[in-house]
């Protein structure tokens, strides 16, 4: 653990890095030709470094696994860059020195969990489930939160931005936790406790055969049973894990709120249990609930009349989807037998993976605040969507209906990445959403969604500012704003991995910028053209499809545009490495939020101790760190 005065001492170090790239870091890839952003950015000896570089080596740069034999070891990396004196080759190593493992502020996992979390614990692997990033991602953090939770006797897991519910399905089924899964969009619980169901009946299958091989016996495995008797060679896991979790299944509820650092956490908790107990207890009664912004539940009884006119798939699809997945006859993880345990016996633990913009600053108060929460393990994403306290948010208001802009699992947020910032993501960006959706028959019963503007938190209730947290970055009033923060995003190590097949989109859309300006001067406003590179196989047809999608009806001829391209035919290759040695400081402003967010954290008096971590493979996922915090058990 990194004590208070070292995180300090690198958030200092890194705050004196930004300041004098703060420029680069706050312009617009859109803007890069119409406001010349290679001249004016970028100092000549960089300039030259740039262009020198090998193509070879182009893309080693943004993850910081570039070595040049001509960098400056005696660079003083503690005084406030110069950039204008520097060249390519000393920023880089500047850089690299002012990553998280540089800076001594992380903490390995096998280290926390040997101080705080239990023995590893076995269990039957959920294999061809998810997507690769996801399964690695689950595989991972279920583990983690596991262990941490039998190290602290937790009973109760509140999974905070719960999305689509993988995360929680891995606790409940896997490793006999009880969740109660919290997410904005009604559709995302809909869908989560349907693909609960699903899981629970694969994973009884597997363990089935994994005994069945244990014992010896054969098993009758597809549709043709009488055929197909065969014995699995599968390797059977150590430590007996079939015999340990065969009833090993804990309790899921699924709730439709949307949490803030005001949400009283117990609460929702206990109202639940209730709502779980009346709902097995009442005869010919349906449960159902109406979105509240403060996350407290509230609970209406519809008559057996009106409960006749849902289908039987579509009964129990309000905002509170409980989902007791334990085997039957198993009292001790029954809601019902949960619910009557005494608040004084509650030991929750917090998590969140890839909780977006404000949660991730929202679920640490949540920690902060309630000592009944014994430990907290929290994954952020989506940095351009938090509120800061000290910079305006200048973009309009837009509405978005159902948005769940709590969860990482949001399709929105690529949208919002390209569209609202101006700055195209570094390849075509995958929906962190499964490919798993609700039927019309069953998204039409759902109650009210929640409309709010993603873009601007502060005009939802109760909400609080997610940066700075610090005292030491908020003593000094310090400020990211909005682009800086979209540029952190970018996935440094991914691009060094994959390289970039997104250029002809980048370069494009600033050429388009450049068209827009001059034919339309001051009435042109800029506006989302969205991802139509993809679909075009040259700037005229992008131009065309822009100007229908914008709606401009522009006089120009086919000839003008290849006049466009051929007078800015040499700024396509500077194009790509200006955004290559920007994308190389995303990982400064990234680290910069975690580590306002440890330092916050490492304030706290009741706090026995606070962590970062790196949980995940940076390349399978991007957005990788953890930020964890224990109380004395």
């Amino acid at each position: 653990m990194a004590s208070l005065e070292k995180v300090n001492e690198a958030l200092m170090k890194l705050v004196r890095l930004i300041e004098p790239l703060k420029p680069l870091m706050k312009c617009h890839m859109v803007d890069y030709l119409t406001a010349n952003h290679w001249e004016t950015l970028l100092p000549i000896g960089i300039q030259q470094g740039l262009l020198n570089l090998p193509r070879e080596k182009l893309y080693l740069m943004p993850s910081g696994a570039l070595y040049l034999e001509d960098i400056e070891a005696d660079n003083k990396i503690d005084e406030e860059l110069c950039l204008p004196s520097v060249n390519l080759s000393t920023l880089l190593s500047i850089i690299k020195k002012h990553s998280l493992h540089s800076l001594g502020v992380t903490t390995s996992m096998h280290q926390i969990l040997d101080l705080h979390g239990s023995c590893k614990i076995p269990v039957l692997p959920m294999t061809g489930i998810m997507s690769e990033k996801k399964s690695h991602e689950v595989e991972v953090m279920s583990e983690v939160i596991a262990r941490l939770a039998k190290g602290f006797d937790a009973n109760w897991i509140m999974d905070l931005g719960s999305g689509k519910g993988y995360l929680s399905s891995s606790l409940v089924l896997q490793y006999g936790l009880n969740v109660l899964a919290m997410d904005s969009s009604p559709v995302n619980t809909t869908s989560a406790l349907t693909r609960n169901t699903k899981l629970e009946k694969r994973l009884q299958k597997m363990k089935t055969a994994e005994k069945y091989q244990k014992e010896g016996k054969l098993i009758k495995r597809g549709k043709r049973r009488k055929s197909k008797n065969v014995l699995i060679n599968k390797p059977v896991l150590s430590n007996d894990s079939v015999d340990q979790n065969e009833h090993a299944h804990g309790s899921y509820i699924g709730l439709t709120a949307f949490i803030t650092e005001d949400t009283d956490l117990l609460e929702i908790l206990k109202e639940s249990l209730a709502a779980s107990k009346k709902e097995d207890a009442v005869d010919g009664k349906m449960l159902d609930t109406v979105d509240n912004h403060e996350g407290i539940l509230n609970v209406d009884q519809n008559d057996s009349k009106a409960k006749s006119t849902f289908s039987e798939c579509e009964m129990g699809k309000g905002d509170v989807l409980n989902n007791p997945l334990e085997a039957k006859g198993d009292e001790e993880t029954s809601l019902v037998n949960q619910s009557s345990h005494s608040p004084d016996e509650h030991r929750l633990g917090l998590v969140g993976l890839h909780t977006c913009g404000n949660l991730a600053a929202s679920s640490i108060r949540l920690f902060i605040s309630n000592s009944k929460v014994k430990f907290m393990c929290n994954v952020g994403c989506c940095y351009h969507l938090i509120e800061e306290e000290f910079y305006e948010n200048p973009f309009g208001t837009k509405k978005m209906v159902g948005a769940n802009v709590e969860n990482g699992d949001n399709p929105d947020c690529k949208l919002l990445e390209e569209d609202q910032a101006k700055d195209e993501s570094p390849s075509k960006s995958r929906s962190r959403a499964e490919d798993a959706q609700v039927p019309d028959s069953e998204q039409k019963h759902s109650p009210a969604t929640v409309s709010f503007d993603p873009l601007h938190p502060s005009e939802i209730p109760n909400l609080s500012v997610g940066f700075p947290l610090s005292s030491f970055l908020r003593e000094r009033k310090f400020a990211l704003e909005r682009n800086t923060r979209m540029l952190s995003c970018q996935p440094a190590d991914r691009l060094t991995e994959q390289s970039y097949n997104g250029l002809n989109s980048l370069y494009w859309r600033a050429l388009l910028q450049v068209v827009l300006k001059e034919k339309l001067g001051d009435k042109f406003n800029t506006s989302q053209v969205g991802r139509i590179a993809s679909k075009c196989k040259d700037f005229t047809e992008y131009s065309r499809k822009a100007f229908e999608k914008l709606e401009l009806n522009i006089e120009i001829t086919n000839e003008e545009l290849y006049d466009y391209q051929k007078k800015y035919a040499n700024s396509r290759e500077k194009i790509e490495r200006f955004f290559l040695l920007r994308s190389t400081l995303a990982p400064l402003i990234e680290g910069l939020i975690l580590l306002d967010r440890l330092a916050f954290l490492s304030e706290q008096e009741d706090i026995e101790a606070a962590y970062l971590v790196q949980l995940f493979n940076p390349v399978t996922s991007p957005r990788c760190h953890a930020v964890i915090g224990v109380r004395s058990k």
